[in-house]
């Protein structure tokens, strides 16, 4: 779809700037900064100014009551320029990166024109067509006024626990359309001269089921915005606006730079990623397609979606999500040196996306649930389309890759009537604990939180025990197994199983049991887990209990276990039912066959995995506490042979002059390369020509296996292998029936 004016206008379709902003006559911008700002004046500026935003998250953190704030971090804080454009944004949830950016700019072509903007006003704003990635998180904004000309904004966006829809804790699964899900906001003013609008404040905290901590959160947003923008006010006052002013616009000017000199270590081309959601509503069997493409192109970068499917049910989200994912996926592997100060980096960055789609919807779509789907679905595919274009550059920027991060965020949303009668919603967010991803140089970090909310903390047990009518049996970490498995492996995950206690009415609202992994390891290695959602029905746990013994797996307990879907209707819980879900391990980097035998033999004797899995996963025999070097040897060759159908040859060096693509693959006199084998010219797909094995993939390995074999057995595992080696140089899951993607495409 084309940037044509009035196209992307946040009504119809989502709201994408075009060109200079269409501002009223009336607004007067204070532009003017200083000539020259000496190093350290300028160095203790942008530190102070750095600090401000900070101490804007802090503030918020301690005015808050949800945990969804003061733990999760589900929350930003930004500080911007006059027109909108980011300077600063905070440690906490990353893809709100632009959330705000698009806010106010919406609000100053289509809001300060009618109704003005005064110098102590704010807008409040959660329209997920304008700038909100779902419902729940909602901007605060407030502009920052000098001698009567707008100087720069400072902005805020909290998760909220509640802001009504068909579900408790508002992700609306179920939901067909936006009119099922919560109220879109478009910027309203909620603070006008300085006094807050009780009408407007009613009527949000109005939609929730939480509404005493809606609106004690929704405060403190408001407190925290007007804290910040007088410190933003006192800093001109000490130093000048047009110093401050210049240092603003210094560190964009920087942030770009630095972008730019890292863009032009890469070769030009085209880098793809495609991931897959299932079921779009409860009782859908449907598997959905998502694709980003990103086109290197010199000093640029250019962004589409062109080959994910048309949006359904609620598996959506708008451009605010799409474009946040990208540019959070970007900014933490190529400029996360710069501490939050990306907006130069944006400036580098042009997203052509087709309306309609999967992952840039258009009115009247669902996404509410989004935040715990679909956006995590697009920071993994954007974050392995950008692995795949650092791979194809120099050590120093192939060192930058991150490893895949999970394809949702896995946790719960539970909720009901606890022993007193009052309402509860407990979003389990223990998700927070994560797994990071294998990466070119490390494993990834097991249990490692998420990289695109570097701040996020889990819950402490005691302390939710003490709060919400439940019991944690259990918190343990996963095996290393075939999941995750790479030269480099992925960051395990971990199990988790409750019950309730003492509730009067228990719900499960929201949880995932998948027929497939969502996240793919990079250039060879195994997909992350499964994640799962188990549940044993009238169990003879209270016995147990009784008897001093503390269940520690599901395979303990009496009771009917009965299948669950990765998207099923809300379950009533009764006192004796007990589920476990699953956080997934992450993707690892790499062939599992190139890991070095030490570091599986570290994870043996760790007790993380046992002499047969070392063995099946990574082809390397322990024998008495030692690797058996020659029968290791000899076993990764024959399971080489077994991929290829033959004897496999070794690997030989490039020619001088081969530019290297990821682990295996070099470009060669303008061809594909790999250990002698010519793969054809580099203008098509390696893939072709590379040797090919396919099978569904819950038949990769036993941890991959799924009751839901239909559904399951939609999703393929594709391995392209060297011909001379058999080693891996990619993977890929794919539909079954469709053809490789052509995920590299280079350019000269």
């Amino acid at each position: 779809m084309s940037m044509r004016e009035g196209f992307w206008d946040g009504v119809a379709h989502s709201y994408i700037p075009s060109g200079e902003l269409a501002l009223p006559g009336h607004l007067a911008l204070h532009t003017e900064r200083a000539a020259e700002v000496d190093p350290i004046t300028y160095e203790v500026v942008r530190y102070a100014l750095l600090q401000t935003n900070l101490e804007h998250s802090a503030l918020l953190q301690r005015l808050c009551v949800s945990p969804i704030i003061i733990l999760t971090r589900d929350f930003q804080t930004s500080l911007l320029t006059e027109t909108g454009e980011l300077i600063f944004l905070g440690p906490n949830l990353q893809y709100f990166s632009n959330s705000h950016s698009l806010a106010i700019q919406w609000a100053l072509e289509h809001r300060v024109g009618d109704l003005g903007l005064g110098a102590e006003d704010m807008f409040i704003a959660n329209d997920v067509f304008v700038g909100a990635p779902h419902q729940p998180d909602t901007c605060l904004a407030a502009p920052v006024f000098v001698e009567g000309k707008l100087f720069s904004w400072v902005a805020n966006s909290l998760h909220f626990a509640d802001v009504g829809g068909s579900t408790m804790g508002s992700f609306c699964i179920d939901a067909e359309d936006t009119w099922q899900e919560p109220l879109n906001w478009p910027p309203v003013k909620i603070v006008e001269n300085g006094r807050l609008r009780i009408d407007i404040e009613d009527l949000f905290v109005r939609q929730s089921r939480l509404p005493g901590a809606v609106r004690m959160d929704l405060r403190a947003a408001v407190s925290a915005c007007e804290v910040t923008r007088r410190r933003v006010l006192g800093l001109v006052e000490r130093y000048g606006a047009d110093v401050v002013k210049a240092v603003m616009l210094g560190t964009l000017e920087a942030g770009e730079t630095l972008l730019r000199e890292r863009l032009r270590t890469l070769p030009d081309g085209r880098f793809s990623h495609r991931g897959f959601a299932e079921c779009a509503v409860p009782g859908d069997r449907g598997v959905y397609a998502y694709q980003i493409n990103v086109t290197k192109q010199g000093e640029r970068l250019i962004v589409d979606n062109e080959g994910t499917d048309p949006q359904a049910g609620s598996i959506n989200t708008t451009f605010a999500a799409f474009s946040g994912a990208v540019l959070a996926s970007l900014t933490q592997q190529m400029t996360s040196e710069l501490a939050g100060a990306y907006g130069g980096a944006y400036r580098c960055v042009e997203f052509r996306p087709t309306a309609g789609l999967l992952n840039c919807a258009d009115f009247p779509a669902a996404v509410s649930p989004s935040g715990a789907l679909t956006t995590e679905l697009q920071l993994n595919i954007a974050v392995c389309a950008l692995a795949k274009m650092l791979a194809c550059g120099p050590p120093e920027t192939r060192e930058l890759i991150l490893g895949p991060c999970l394809g949702h965020f896995n946790g719960t949303i539970q909720g009901g009537a606890d022993p007193q009668g009052n309402l509860f919603i407990f979003p389990n967010t223990n998700g927070m604990m994560g797994a990071l991803g294998g990466m070119p140089e490390r494993d990834g970090v097991d249990v490692g939180g998420h990289f695109w909310i570097p701040d996020g903390i889990a819950n402490n047990t005691e302390d939710v025990e003490s709060q919400y009518p439940l019991l944690v049996l259990y918190r343990r970490l996963l095996d290393v197994g075939a999941d995750g498995a790479g030269r480099h492996r992925g960051g395990l995950g971990f199990a988790e199983a409750t019950m309730p206690r003492g509730a009067l009415a228990y719900q499960m609202v929201l949880y995932a049991n998948e027929s497939f992994p969502k996240s793919k390891g990079h250039l060879g290695a195994n997909p992350g887990s499964r994640a799962s959602f188990r549940l044993v029905s009238g169990s003879d746990v209270a016995a147990q209990l009784a008897a001093g013994h503390m269940p520690q797996s599901l395979a303990e307990l009496l009771g009917e276990e009965r299948p669950h879907g990765s998207k099923d209707p809300a379950l009533l819980l009764g006192p004796d039912d007990v589920w476990e879900w699953t956080s997934p391990s992450a993707g690892g980097y790499g062939d599992p066959l190139r890991r070095e035998p030490a570091a599986v033999l570290a994870d043996v004797d760790a007790q993380l995995m046992g002499v047969e899995e070392a063995d099946r996963v990574y082809g390397v025999v322990v024998r008495e506490g030692a690797v058996d070097v020659r029968a290791t040897t000899e076993r990764r060759r024959a399971l080489r042979a077994e991929r290829l159908g033959r004897e496999p040859g070794e690997e030989v060096a490039a020619p001088a002059g081969a530019l290297r693509i990821g682990e295996l693959l070099h470009v060669v006199d303008g061809r594909w390369w790999c250990n002698g084998a010519d793969l054809g010219p580099v203008s098509a797909n390696y893939k072709d020509a590379a040797e090919t094995r396919e099978a569904p993939v819950r038949l990769l390995a036993p941890e991959f296996a799924a009751a839901d074999h239909e559904l399951a057995d939609r999703i393929l595992w594709r391995e392209y292998l060297c011909p001379v080696t058999g080693y891996r140089i990619d993977t890929e899951l794919s539909r079954a029936g469709e053809p490789p993607l052509h995920d590299i495409a280079l350019e000269g």
